[in-house]
Protein backbone atom coordinates (compact mmCIF):
# COMPACT_ATOMS: atom_id res chain seq x y z
CA UNK A 1 0.00 0.00 0.00
CA UNK A 2 1.13 3.56 -0.90
CA UNK A 3 2.02 5.79 3.04
CA UNK A 4 -1.07 7.25 3.15
CA UNK A 5 -1.93 10.58 5.37
CA UNK A 6 -5.17 10.94 5.49
CA UNK A 7 -5.33 14.49 7.17
CA UNK A 8 -5.50 17.16 4.17
CA UNK A 9 -2.96 19.12 2.41
CA UNK A 10 -4.12 22.93 1.72
CA UNK A 11 -2.09 23.17 -1.64
CA UNK A 12 -4.23 25.87 -2.57
CA UNK A 13 -2.77 28.19 -0.06
CA UNK A 14 1.00 26.52 -0.64
CA UNK A 15 0.69 27.59 -4.28
CA UNK A 16 -1.26 30.87 -4.21
CA UNK A 17 0.68 33.03 -1.08
CA UNK A 18 3.71 34.42 -3.61
CA UNK A 19 3.78 36.56 -5.98
CA UNK A 20 3.71 35.45 -9.75
CA UNK A 21 6.69 38.49 -10.10
CA UNK A 22 8.20 36.09 -7.15
CA UNK A 23 8.13 33.45 -8.54
CA UNK A 24 9.03 34.62 -12.74
CA UNK A 25 12.50 36.03 -11.01
CA UNK A 26 13.31 32.16 -9.67
CA UNK A 27 11.47 29.81 -12.11
CA UNK A 28 11.38 31.62 -15.64
CA UNK A 29 9.14 33.61 -16.78
CA UNK A 30 6.77 31.13 -18.53
CA UNK A 31 6.50 29.66 -15.09
CA UNK A 32 7.36 26.31 -15.51
CA UNK A 33 7.76 24.30 -12.22
CA UNK A 34 9.16 21.24 -12.81
CA UNK A 35 12.16 20.24 -13.88
CA UNK A 36 13.61 20.20 -17.24
CA UNK A 37 15.75 17.88 -19.33
CA UNK A 38 19.15 19.24 -20.29
CA UNK A 39 22.02 17.54 -22.81
CA UNK A 40 24.52 20.24 -21.24
CA UNK A 41 24.45 24.04 -20.43
CA UNK A 42 21.47 24.88 -21.66
CA UNK A 43 19.92 27.83 -19.66
CA UNK A 44 16.82 27.12 -17.72
CA UNK A 45 13.61 28.03 -20.29
CA UNK A 46 15.42 25.64 -22.50
CA UNK A 47 15.73 22.88 -20.47
CA UNK A 48 12.58 23.30 -19.19
CA UNK A 49 10.66 23.47 -22.43
CA UNK A 50 13.00 20.40 -23.63
CA UNK A 51 10.66 18.70 -20.79
CA UNK A 52 7.62 18.60 -22.58
CA UNK A 53 8.81 18.23 -25.84
CA UNK A 54 10.52 15.19 -24.89
CA UNK A 55 6.17 13.82 -24.62
CA UNK A 56 5.54 15.19 -28.24
CA UNK A 57 6.06 11.65 -30.00
CA UNK A 58 3.83 10.23 -27.88
CA UNK A 59 0.79 12.96 -28.09
CA UNK A 60 -0.71 13.23 -31.65
CA UNK A 61 -1.27 16.40 -33.13
CA UNK A 62 -4.26 18.05 -32.46
CA UNK A 63 -5.25 15.61 -29.19
CA UNK A 64 -7.43 16.76 -26.52
CA UNK A 65 -5.27 16.88 -24.01
CA UNK A 66 -6.32 17.01 -19.70
CA UNK A 67 -3.25 18.63 -18.16
CA UNK A 68 -4.16 17.53 -14.72
CA UNK A 69 -2.32 19.34 -12.09
CA UNK A 70 -1.74 22.19 -14.64
CA UNK A 71 0.32 24.59 -12.51
CA UNK A 72 0.60 27.88 -14.49
CA UNK A 73 -0.12 26.75 -17.69
CA UNK A 74 3.65 26.57 -19.09
CA UNK A 75 2.94 22.79 -20.60
CA UNK A 76 -0.63 23.76 -21.30
CA UNK A 77 0.02 26.59 -23.54
CA UNK A 78 3.42 24.84 -25.54
CA UNK A 79 0.92 21.77 -26.08
CA UNK A 80 -1.39 24.76 -27.64
CA UNK A 81 1.12 26.42 -29.53
CA UNK A 82 3.38 24.50 -30.60
CA UNK A 83 1.33 20.83 -30.97
CA UNK A 84 -2.00 22.60 -32.18
CA UNK A 85 -3.64 20.60 -29.19
CA UNK A 86 -6.58 21.45 -27.19
CA UNK A 87 -5.83 21.66 -23.48
CA UNK A 88 -7.50 21.76 -20.18
CA UNK A 89 -6.13 22.09 -17.29
CA UNK A 90 -6.70 21.71 -14.09
CA UNK A 91 -5.51 23.22 -11.04
CA UNK A 92 -6.34 23.35 -6.77
CA UNK A 93 -4.46 26.65 -6.57
CA UNK A 94 -6.50 29.86 -7.05
CA UNK A 95 -3.70 32.32 -8.17
CA UNK A 96 -2.50 29.60 -10.47
CA UNK A 97 -5.52 29.19 -12.27
CA UNK A 98 -6.68 32.96 -12.11
CA UNK A 99 -3.15 33.65 -14.37
CA UNK A 100 -4.03 30.25 -17.04
CA UNK A 101 -7.29 32.10 -17.74
CA UNK A 102 -5.34 35.50 -17.96
CA UNK A 103 -3.49 33.90 -21.00
CA UNK A 104 -6.48 32.08 -22.71
CA UNK A 105 -6.08 28.74 -21.18
CA UNK A 106 -9.10 26.73 -20.04
CA UNK A 107 -8.45 25.71 -16.68
CA UNK A 108 -10.36 24.80 -14.06
CA UNK A 109 -10.13 25.13 -10.39
CA UNK A 110 -10.61 21.96 -8.67
CA UNK A 111 -9.03 19.46 -5.74
CA UNK A 112 -9.07 16.37 -7.80
CA UNK A 113 -7.91 14.54 -4.67
CA UNK A 114 -11.50 14.83 -3.12
CA UNK A 115 -13.39 16.28 -5.40
CA UNK A 116 -15.94 13.59 -7.88
CA UNK A 117 -14.47 14.07 -11.16
CA UNK A 118 -16.80 16.27 -13.73
CA UNK A 119 -14.87 16.37 -16.71
CA UNK A 120 -17.43 16.68 -19.02
CA UNK A 121 -15.45 15.30 -22.32
CA UNK A 122 -13.88 12.95 -23.61
CA UNK A 123 -9.47 13.00 -23.99
CA UNK A 124 -7.31 11.66 -25.97
CA UNK A 125 -4.20 11.82 -23.46
CA UNK A 126 -4.02 13.00 -20.07
CA UNK A 127 -1.11 14.54 -19.23
CA UNK A 128 0.70 14.19 -15.73
CA UNK A 129 3.57 16.77 -15.01
CA UNK A 130 4.97 15.96 -11.45
CA UNK A 131 1.42 16.24 -9.78
CA UNK A 132 1.17 12.91 -8.46
CA UNK A 133 3.22 13.07 -5.74
CA UNK A 134 0.94 15.63 -4.01
CA UNK A 135 -1.68 13.24 -4.37
CA UNK A 136 -2.23 11.15 -0.57
CA UNK A 137 -4.25 8.50 -2.32
CA UNK A 138 -2.23 7.57 -5.65
CA UNK A 139 -4.49 4.71 -6.65
CA UNK A 140 -7.55 6.25 -6.20
CA UNK A 141 -6.98 8.92 -8.68
CA UNK A 142 -5.20 7.16 -11.18
CA UNK A 143 -8.56 4.78 -11.51
CA UNK A 144 -10.38 7.83 -11.63
CA UNK A 145 -8.72 9.32 -14.34
CA UNK A 146 -8.47 5.69 -16.64
CA UNK A 147 -11.91 6.30 -18.08
CA UNK A 148 -10.79 9.79 -19.13
CA UNK A 149 -8.41 9.64 -21.83
CA UNK A 150 -6.46 6.34 -23.40
CA UNK A 151 -3.50 7.24 -23.04
CA UNK A 152 -1.61 8.43 -19.61
CA UNK A 153 1.25 10.77 -19.82
CA UNK A 154 3.24 11.28 -15.90
CA UNK A 155 6.40 12.44 -15.02
CA UNK A 156 7.06 11.64 -10.89
CA UNK A 157 9.65 12.49 -8.57
CA UNK A 158 10.19 9.04 -6.45
CA UNK A 159 11.47 7.55 -3.80
CA UNK A 160 13.96 4.40 -5.10
CA UNK A 161 12.68 1.24 -3.71
CA UNK A 162 15.58 0.96 -1.34
CA UNK A 163 14.99 4.24 0.01
CA UNK A 164 14.29 4.25 3.93
CA UNK A 165 13.91 7.98 4.79
CA UNK A 166 11.55 10.03 5.07
CA UNK A 167 9.01 10.32 2.14
CA UNK A 168 6.66 13.46 3.35
CA UNK A 169 8.42 16.49 2.18
CA UNK A 170 8.49 19.59 0.23
CA UNK A 171 6.83 21.37 3.12
CA UNK A 172 4.66 18.82 3.86
CA UNK A 173 3.00 18.87 0.06
CA UNK A 174 4.60 15.76 -1.30
CA UNK A 175 4.57 12.11 0.57
CA UNK A 176 6.95 10.02 -2.19
CA UNK A 177 6.17 6.74 -3.63
CA UNK A 178 8.54 4.33 -4.73
CA UNK A 179 9.04 3.85 -8.58
CA UNK A 180 7.52 -0.05 -8.02
CA UNK A 181 4.51 1.86 -5.59
CA UNK A 182 3.86 4.24 -8.64
CA UNK A 183 4.11 1.33 -11.13
CA UNK A 184 1.84 -0.76 -9.51
CA UNK A 185 -0.63 1.96 -8.98
CA UNK A 186 -0.49 2.60 -12.84
CA UNK A 187 -1.35 -0.70 -14.17
CA UNK A 188 -3.78 -1.81 -11.26
CA UNK A 189 -5.72 1.05 -12.44
CA UNK A 190 -5.91 -0.82 -15.95
CA UNK A 191 -2.90 0.99 -17.78
CA UNK A 192 -0.30 -0.93 -19.62
CA UNK A 193 2.76 0.83 -19.50
CA UNK A 194 4.24 1.25 -23.00
CA UNK A 195 7.75 2.71 -21.78
CA UNK A 196 9.03 4.01 -18.55
CA UNK A 197 12.36 5.57 -17.99
CA UNK A 198 13.92 7.42 -15.24
CA UNK A 199 15.46 11.01 -16.68
CA UNK A 200 16.95 12.17 -13.37
CA UNK A 201 20.00 12.74 -14.08
CA UNK A 202 19.27 14.69 -17.27
CA UNK A 203 17.30 16.98 -14.98
CA UNK A 204 20.11 17.31 -12.36
CA UNK A 205 20.89 21.13 -13.95
CA UNK A 206 17.83 22.55 -12.99
CA UNK A 207 18.30 22.75 -9.13
CA UNK A 208 21.73 24.43 -9.98
CA UNK A 209 19.97 26.70 -11.81
CA UNK A 210 17.14 27.34 -9.41
CA UNK A 211 20.05 27.73 -7.03
CA UNK A 212 21.25 30.54 -8.75
CA UNK A 213 18.52 32.68 -9.68
CA UNK A 214 17.39 32.02 -5.41
CA UNK A 215 21.02 33.74 -4.31
CA UNK A 216 20.61 36.44 -7.15
CA UNK A 217 17.66 37.13 -6.05
CA UNK A 218 17.60 36.63 -2.08
CA UNK A 219 21.05 36.20 -1.03
CA UNK A 220 21.65 34.74 2.29
CA UNK A 221 17.82 36.17 2.94
CA UNK A 222 15.39 33.39 3.67
CA UNK A 223 12.76 33.39 0.72
CA UNK A 224 9.64 33.83 1.54
CA UNK A 225 6.51 30.72 1.68
CA UNK A 226 7.09 28.37 -0.75
CA UNK A 227 10.07 29.77 -2.28
CA UNK A 228 11.70 29.06 0.72
CA UNK A 229 10.89 25.68 0.50
CA UNK A 230 12.40 25.07 -2.94
CA UNK A 231 15.76 26.46 -1.22
CA UNK A 232 15.43 23.69 1.02
CA UNK A 233 15.39 21.35 -1.85
CA UNK A 234 17.72 23.22 -3.34
CA UNK A 235 20.18 22.58 -0.32
CA UNK A 236 19.35 19.07 0.49
CA UNK A 237 20.34 17.76 -3.43
CA UNK A 238 23.76 19.76 -4.50
CA UNK A 239 25.63 18.94 -1.75
CA UNK A 240 25.74 14.95 -2.85
CA UNK A 241 23.91 15.38 -6.53
CA UNK A 242 24.94 11.25 -7.43
CA UNK A 243 23.46 10.00 -4.12
CA UNK A 244 20.33 12.50 -4.26
CA UNK A 245 20.02 11.42 -7.75
CA UNK A 246 19.82 7.80 -6.57
CA UNK A 247 17.58 8.21 -4.04
CA UNK A 248 14.55 10.09 -5.65
CA UNK A 249 13.94 9.12 -9.71
CA UNK A 250 12.27 11.13 -11.88
CA UNK A 251 10.49 8.64 -13.54
CA UNK A 252 8.51 9.42 -17.09
CA UNK A 253 5.94 6.93 -17.69
CA UNK A 254 3.72 6.29 -21.23
CA UNK A 255 0.94 4.20 -20.75
CA UNK A 256 -1.94 3.14 -22.78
Amino acid sequence: MNHHDASKFDLDRFYSAESIHAWQQIIGENLHYHFGYFYGSEDLEIGLRQAVRNFYDDITPGSRVLDVGCGWGGPAKMLVEEHNCAVTGISSGTAQVEYCRSLGLDVWHQDVEDEPEVYPDDYDVIFCLEMISHIRNKAQLLRRLRSCAPRLILSESCAADTYLGERTTFGGSIELCTVSELVRDVEDAGWKIQSIQNRRFYSLRTIALWQQNLDRVYGDREPPGQLGVLRSLVNAALPSPVTWCQSFPLIDIVAD
